[in-house]
């Protein structure tokens, strides 16, 4: 068996290379926490096999990559259609400025990160999608431009604090249209150009983040996406579909609706949404055809449906999601947090040099660099795969780090794999590591 790890002065990473096939890409196992916001900002912590961790520490140990967050336009105010259910948040929770700050937490975790407009100050869901109260006096023409408006300069706050999303959902659960009355799917033409006003505001900040467009496990998906992309939406990366059994039928029902999607349509598919069956339903999603199968998101795993916790503590349910993602080879795949695509879209150089340094572990959980690339006394950062900083280092004059003895008690190698930052600054390098 070997290790390879690739990177630069800036990241490095390493990957396996084992007897099974590795996906090109790696399976979603995403979770919609968007509840559990003031929960992370606090530092609150879950029990896990008796030891207190936080939640973002719990998922990505059982083997969670992505995070999808909701948002509203105003969460505060009051919706003249739904008055039980306005305003969402007094406080704000979901609008612009609570998501950004809980999208950097999420990627400093090493998380990639969903981002899910609602396009309405409150729920969108497939009984309600209305539209925002301060939009309601605009022409429909003034309505198109908000869309893509709204939609770039929310992107822009996040990118601007480093935290762009790596996936934006333009609607929630659209199966009846987005930004009532205009946007009803009984007007598909107004309906799409609403869609494609979205679509534009995310690709004005970057082509590089991927489109999902999100519906239901009801009637035939495969039938209303065709009818979408007739309408003149075509710039799909993944087909979204929300499953809970109690309102879309039997796990043979989503198993018969998303492999028609896959025969009809050149598109990938994830659940945006599931709370039970857990297992079966990842393995419907994991085995369709050509990898069309991307992954799948958790509703709200904390404390809702067949929550991944009882009472404050991990259950049976969590320890499925580790199974998983060794037999689905996430532990092999090319596209773990800290790779080299990851690097490229962080605007990182990554190019080989004619000198690679070694770096290897030992049996005392010391990091040896054998190189004379990185000066004595840089500083080394470490972080576990999932990305979560595990601890500092300084390079001895022997060329160690010891890891025990810098706050890097939480680094737990598996077997040589890590994710590593080194200090950046007089120029970069690519580094390989063999063990």
């Amino acid at each position: 068996m070997r290790n390879h790890l690739f990177l630069s002065l800036s990241l490095v990473c390493c990957m396996m290379v084992v007897a099974l096939e590795a996906r090109s890409r790696c399976f979603i196992f995403g979770a919609d926490i968007s509840g559990s916001h003031r929960s992370v900002q606090n530092g609150s912590t879950y029990s896990d096999d008796g030891e207190r961790k936080t939640l973002l520490e719990i998922l990505a140990k059982h083997g969670f990559n992505w995070i999808r967050l909701r948002m509203f336009v105003d969460p505060t105010v009051k919706v003249p259609e739904v008055p039980n259910e306005s305003p969402y948040s007094t406080s704000g929770a979901c609008d612009l400025e609570h998501t950004v700050d809980f999208a950097k937490y999420i990627k400093e975790a090493g998380f990639k990160f969903l981002l899910d407009f609602h396009y309405s100050d409150t729920w969108a869901d497939p009984g309600k999608q209305w539209k925002p109260v301060s939009w309601r006096d605009l022409t429909y023409e003034e309505l198109v431009e908000q869309v893509r408006t709204y939609t770039r300069e929310s992107l822009e706050a996040f990118e601007a604090a480093g935290v762009l999303p790596d996936m934006v959902q333009v609607g929630n659960e659209v199966v009846g249209g987005m930004i009532w009355e205009d946007g009803r799917s009984r007007n598909m033409s107004k309906f799409a150009e609403l869609v494609n006003a979205g679509i534009d505001g995310v690709k004005d900040v970057s082509e590089d983040i991927e489109i999902m467009i999100h519906s239901i496990s009801e009637n035939s998906p495969s039938d209303w996406l065709s009818n979408l992309i007739k309408a003149g939406v075509e710039r799909i990366d993944v087909f979204g579909l929300s499953y809970y059994e109690r309102w879309h039928g039997t796990p043979d029902d989503l198993e018969r609706r998303v492999k028609e999607v896959a025969e009809e349509h050149d598109v990938l598919i994830a659940l945006a949404e599931y709370s039970d069956n857990h297992r079966r339903v990842n393995d419907i999603i994991f085995n369709l055809p050509d990898e069309q199968g991307l992954g799948t998101f958790i509703w709200e795993p904390t404390g809702w449906g067949e929550a991944l916790f009882s009472g404050g503590s991990t259950n049976e349910r969590m320890d499925l999601y580790p199974e998983m993602r060794e037999a689905y080879g996430n532990d092999t795949c090319s596209d773990k947090v800290g790779t080299s695509t990851d690097a490229a879209r962080a605007g990182l150089v990554v190019s080989a040099t004619t000198a690679l340094p070694t770096v290897w572990f030992d049996g005392n959980r010391r990091v040896h660099f054998n190189n004379g690339l990185l000066s004595i006394d840089a500083s080394i950062d470490f972080f576990t795969l999932q990305g979560r900083r595990a601890g500092k280092g300084t390079i001895g004059a022997a060329g160690i780090v010891d890891v025990a003895s810098t706050g890097a008690n939480a680094f737990q190698p598996y077997n040589g794999i890590c994710v590593v930052r080194l200090p950046g600054g007089g120029g970069r390098s690519l580094v390989k590591i063999n063990r």
